[in-house]
């Protein structure tokens, strides 16, 4: 799902929505929503500075504080914290994000090993919206 005030933003991103289908501009993944996925996103979306900002304040107070190597944004930058990625092995993670190159799911070479190495070495932290402080 994209969200943007800029049009031609909308409009570049058009051009990857119809991957494998005979009319497809721009070679890419075919990942569509289901009806009922969308419906989800629609509600989550009026929810979505709310959960945002739950995660952060979370993060902040809880998980940053643990979890010294992981993943550090650029200063001003917001995440929705969909996953917080953490480059330590866990006892329980929530698995990986990164765990195929989009390269090699598209069956193109070359050879990138910094995301090689992002793989091989990254863990998800469990963040979900609304637990008890006190699993953290």
């Amino acid at each position: 799902m994209l969200v943007s005030k800029h049009s031609g933003l909308i409009e570049f991103t058009k051009k990857f929505r119809n991957y494998g289908k005979f009319d497809h501009e721009v070679e890419g993944l075919n990942y569509r929503m289901s009806e009922f996925t969308a419906a989800l996103g629609v509600v989550q979306v009026d929810r979505m500075e709310e959960i945002t900002a739950w995660k952060n304040e979370v993060a902040q107070k809880y998980l940053d504080l643990k979890y010294t190597q992981r993943l550090k944004l650029p200063d001003g930058m917001v995440s929705g914290l969909y996953k917080y990625i953490v480059f330590e092995p866990i006892e329980k993670s929530t698995g990986k994000v990164y765990d195929k190159l989009c390269h090699t799911i598209m069956k193109r070479s070359g050879s990138f090993p910094n995301a090689e190495w992002i793989t091989q070495n990254h863990w998800c932290v469990p963040l979900y919206y609304n637990p008890t402080p006190s699993q953290y």
